[in-house]
């Protein structure tokens, strides 16, 4: 009896203590949240036996603050169905670790989510929209053409915020090979300290050094910037005698901005100071000065932000300091967090942001900017972004062609943060255009370049040198390219097989006659010629271009290969309905030209009947199936009314190039041209002209998806007899 007791007692008492420990765990992990301590949150969490649902959101927190974005997802997901007050921030967390992930659409059904409750988010809209195929086809596209290296100096620690600094680079790390200091509670890792590397004999980065005694700290030391015109140093640190207690009675160390001044000679940095933005009720930090020294921008929590952090500015006074900040607004700041803004020029300034739409994580960005204000803001793309944390961009602005380094945590680094070098890839390439037997140069050269389907896309005439300048957009676009002049005949080379030093692509010509298809465009009525008209030579199933002839003073002239047999001309001009004329006799005259002239007439508003636009898929030239109904529609009317013509003109929204999109409103109009054709309307019937992206419905900066979708189209007008 007594040994029962005892043994009843004796597990009792080990509930007891087994209890109290889990309490005491718990109570250190709470409290290590409270206090943004989230590494030493995650491991006396570990240690509980079971959490409730706000003890497992903090988990999830606390992962996804130290960026173990798989881990915080796993988490999220085990709560993301729960029915308690915090559904719909776990939606959103949810969402940006899928994002982060590349768990794209995941993350778009989260957010989606998220919005059934908050439809008025507008941030949380941009993330959905973020996730949806067509943004992402576009972000992921390198628009600036660029090539991005792991630097050979990252550690296996954080390496971050890189800073030009004369033939060196200044950027922030916890590595361990220098830095023994002590471990921040946050996220495990040592605190940040400021490196210097410079190049060796061999031009290579290596030995990095603290970059002073006087720029450290027991605490961060982080993003920093340089004005060369004052040798002035302005760097961001958190320092422990600057603590404050907020409304919790947490202390905060707050980020705060300190200046140095540097003497290149001696290379040494003066002891820092304080600036006088800095409060101890908030941070401030990430500072960028332009190159004059008198605007400094930075981010900031202060009272007023629009969400965690903002970009602010703030302008140089006579006595030295400098004055109040002024908030860059919210087409930059959003209810996220802007980070890490990089001052390029006055119209120019770069930053990251893990709200605007963007590929996951925190991306960078494009400001463009008019007296402080910014006006508009463009993603910058892959391979700048990816799915994680982009940040910190500097340019190397010495350098002949576009580049610089960045910070990124994404997967295949060396560290948990790395820097990056990015450069421009060599844009653009030359045809050289040369006599075959003297090897000189041949000045106006007519360039025809064709694509894939054999379709004229391009057409340049040569400069006294004999040279044609291309950029990488279109060389892409690019299957064969001819040249011709009036005394060379015409030659024709896929660009697989041209000939190639340096980026140079040459042809060869040899002296001869060549056919010619020349004329005038004239107003039907006056008979005078009509400048700045347009002229196209299709072939006879009206869905190929054949030439290309831009008018002087309303002449053209087009270089043949062949007899225009069965082929005919379709001419454009403001004002005049487009022609489509027949050449009248395919057969050149002894000196191997043929004349065709063409007529047009001018628009009058009362022969006009205007029809519902149609409208295509982001980057399409595809006719949906709303687009083919309205079309039938036009066939019937046109089917019934014999002397009537239809006019198609074709658009895009902004996005893409400009000469991208010129080539895609061409492919639009053709699918709706060759749609009419294909059923029996004679092809001299239908009208054609396309824009690119030069004339939108609705003009937009920061475009919603439904303004993209309003220019993305084809208008379509019946022209009466």
């Amino acid at each position: 009896m007594k040994l029962f007791l005892f043994i009843n007692i004796f597990i009792i008492c080990s509930f007891s203590t087994f209890g109290q420990k889990q309490k005491t765990f718990l109570d250190r992990a709470n409290k290590a949240y409270e206090r943004q301590e989230f590494a030493l949150a995650i491991e006396n969490f570990g240690n509980v036996h079971a959490l409730d649902l706000v003890s497992r959101y903090r988990l999830a927190m606390s992962n996804q603050k130290i960026l173990n974005y798989s881990k915080a997802l796993t988490i999220y997901r085990s709560i993301l169905d729960k029915q308690w007050e915090g559904k719909e921030d776990v939606y959103l967390n949810y969402g940006l670790m899928a994002k982060n992930l590349g768990q794209y659409g995941k993350a778009g059904d989260a957010f989606k989510k998220y919005l059934f409750k908050y439809p008025q988010d507008a941030d949380v809209r941009d993330l959905y929209l973020s996730c949806q195929q067509d943004y992402l086809n576009e972000l992921q596209k390198n628009k600036y053409s660029v090539q991005v290296e792991n630097v050979l100096f990252n550690s296996p620690e954080r390496d971050m915020s890189p800073l030009i600094f004369g033939e060196g680079i200044i950027y922030s790390s916890t590595r361990r090979d220098l830095n023994e200091g002590d471990v921040h509670h946050r996220d495990g890792d040592n605190f940040l300290e400021m490196y210097l590397i410079n190049k060796d004999e061999n031009g290579m980065f290596s030995n990095s050094n603290i970059v002073h005694e006087h720029i450290a700290s027991n605490f961060h030391v982080g993003p920093s910037t340089y004005n060369e015109s004052k040798s002035e140093f302005f760097f961001t640190v958190n320092l422990p005698r600057q603590s404050f207690k907020d409304d919790k009675h947490q202390i905060v160390h707050h980020l705060q901005i300190y200046q140095s001044k540097y003497n290149p000679e001696k290379n040494t940095f003066t002891r820092p100071s304080e600036i006088n933005l800095n409060k101890k009720t908030h941070s401030i930090g990430h500072p960028t000065i332009s190159d004059d020294g008198t605007k400094l921008y930075f981010i900031s929590n202060q009272e007023g932000t629009h969400g965690g952090t903002d970009i602010f500015v703030s302008h140089l006074q006579d006595d030295g300091n400098w004055g109040e900040p002024v908030n860059l607004g919210n087409v930059i700041n959003t209810t996220g967090n802007e980070l890490f803004p990089y001052w390029y020029d006055d119209n120019t300034l770069y930053f990251s942001s893990d709200r605007h739409i963007g590929l996951g994580g925190l991306d960078i960005f494009k400001a463009t900017m008019e007296n402080d204000s910014v006006t508009n803001i463009e993603n910058i793309g892959a391979p700048f972004n990816s799915s994680t944390d982009d940040f910190s961009i500097v340019f190397n602005k010495g350098s002949s062609v576009v580049e610089g380094f960045f910070t990124s945590n994404r997967t295949g680094g060396i560290g948990s943060d790395d820097i990056y070098m990015f450069k421009q890839e060599e844009k653009d390439f030359v045809v050289l255009v040369i006599d075959s037997l003297t090897r000189e140069p041949i000045e106006n050269a007519i360039i025809e370049c064709y694509d894939k389907q054999k379709m004229a896309t391009h057409n340049f005439v040569t400069n006294t040198t004999g040279f044609v300048r291309f950029n990488a957009e279109q060389k892409n676009q690019i299957e064969s390219i001819a040249a011709m002049s009036s005394t060379y005949k015409y030659k024709e080379l896929p660009i697989a097989q041209m000939g190639r030093q340096e980026n140079i692509y040459i042809i060869e010509l040899v002296k001869g006659t060549n056919l010619q298809l020349i004329g005038n465009v004239y107003d039907a009525v006056s008979l005078e010629r009509i400048n700045n008209s347009e002229v196209f030579l299709y072939d006879g199933d009206s869905t190929v271009i054949k030439s290309i002839g831009n008018t002087v003073e309303g002449h053209y002239e087009i270089i043949l290969n062949r007899l225009p047999i069965n082929n005919f001309l379709i001419s454009n001009a403001e004002g005049y309905t487009s022609e489509n004329t027949v050449i009248a006799n395919p057969n050149p005259d002894k000196f191997g030209i043929i004349h065709q002239d063409i007529y047009l007439k001018k628009v009058r508003n009362e022969n006009l009947l205007k029809i519902e636009s149609i409208y295509y898929e982001f980057d399409s030239s595809r006719l949906t199936s709303s687009a083919i109904t309205k079309l039938r529609n036009v066939l019937s009317y046109l089917s019934n009314n014999e002397n009537s013509l239809v006019e198609l003109n074709a658009h895009c929204d902004v996005r893409g190039s400009e000469r991208y999109n010129v080539k895609l409103s061409l492919d639009r109009v053709h699918a709706a041209m060759s749609f009419l054709v294909g059923k029996g309307i004679d092809k001299s019937r239908v009208r054609i002209d396309y824009h690119g992206e030069s004339i939108t419905y609705t003009d937009c900066i920061d475009c919603s998806e439904n303004e993209h979708q309003l220019n993305r189209r084809t208008e379509i007008r019946i022209i009466k007899p």
